[in-house]
């Protein structure tokens, strides 16, 4: 698919920002070795339906990875609301909009283009952080910031609700894995919301590299292996030995 949100400019100008911001987001991603789902994350939950993914932010890349979720996986067009949008705007064009805290009448604006855009194009996706703000991980979840009752009202009934739970470990190679992990799909958030997502957090937290042959995980993304596993320089080892040692 091309990302591009449905009613998004198209012109020229518009798909060559859209092209660079994809190829940033694609950039960014080969820094893991891996991207890997569980709880059936591979599927997309509802097809046909606006979705709102919520999801915890302990990762600076937790947005790459959401992007590559939602866009390359499940082929929707994505939303994000972005409290910094003026700082890095170059995510507009796919899907990224203004949601700064300052100012209560983009936060408005910026509800109503997401509502307008699920209307228009029922496979769009919404995911954002309920805690408010990137937080250390080993604190774990903090406490929700987003009304997510009231944000449903705004948003058009038919929308499904789901957690995503993403964590960032490191499978004894040199490059980390990112583990994304699917919460159960309903149709309306609830006082649980916050232990829905704790839920998923700890799915993911629970992955191991068996997970991938066991069937409990699923691979997302193959990334890009490390030095660690692409040199092999074992030939060098008697001139080094040399080097190394006093005769």
């Amino acid at each position: 698919m091309s990302g591009r949100p449905d009613g998004a400019p198209n012109g020229p100008g518009a798909r060559l920002a859209r092209a660079f911001a994809e190829r940033t987001l694609r950039a960014e991603l080969r820094a893991f070795r891996r991207v890997v789902g569980v709880g059936g994350i591979e599927t997309d939950p509802a097809p046909g339906r606006p979705l709102v993914l919520t999801a915890n932010h302990h990762v600076y890349a937790d947005s790459f990875l959401l992007w590559h979720l939602t866009t390359q996986v499940w082929r929707r067009p994505m939303v994000v609301w972005m409290e910094a949008w003026d700082r890095a705007p170059l995510f507009g064009p796919v899907g990224a909009l203004p949601f700064p805290e300052a100012d209560a009448r983009r936060r408005v604006r910026t509800m109503r283009e997401t509502a307008r855009r699920m209307e228009a194009d029922p496979r769009t996706a919404l995911y954002l952080y309920p805690e408010g703000h990137m937080r250390v991980p080993e604190d774990g979840l903090g406490p929700f910031r987003a009304d997510l009752p009231r944000l449903a009202r705004v948003l058009p009934p038919a929308v499904g609700w789901a957690p995503v739970g993403i964590h960032t470990s490191w499978w004894g190679e040199s490059r980390p894995t990112a583990v994304l992990a699917l919460g159960a799909l309903h149709d309306t958030p609830e006082a649980d919301e916050p232990a829905r997502l704790g839920a998923a957090l700890d799915a993911a937290r629970a992955a191991r590299p068996a997970s991938l042959t066991n069937g409990t995980a699923s691979l997302l993304l193959g990334g890009r292996p490390g030095p660690d596993e692409r040199w092999d320089l074992s030939r060098l080892a008697p001139l080094y030995e040399r080097w190394t040692f006093r005769p």
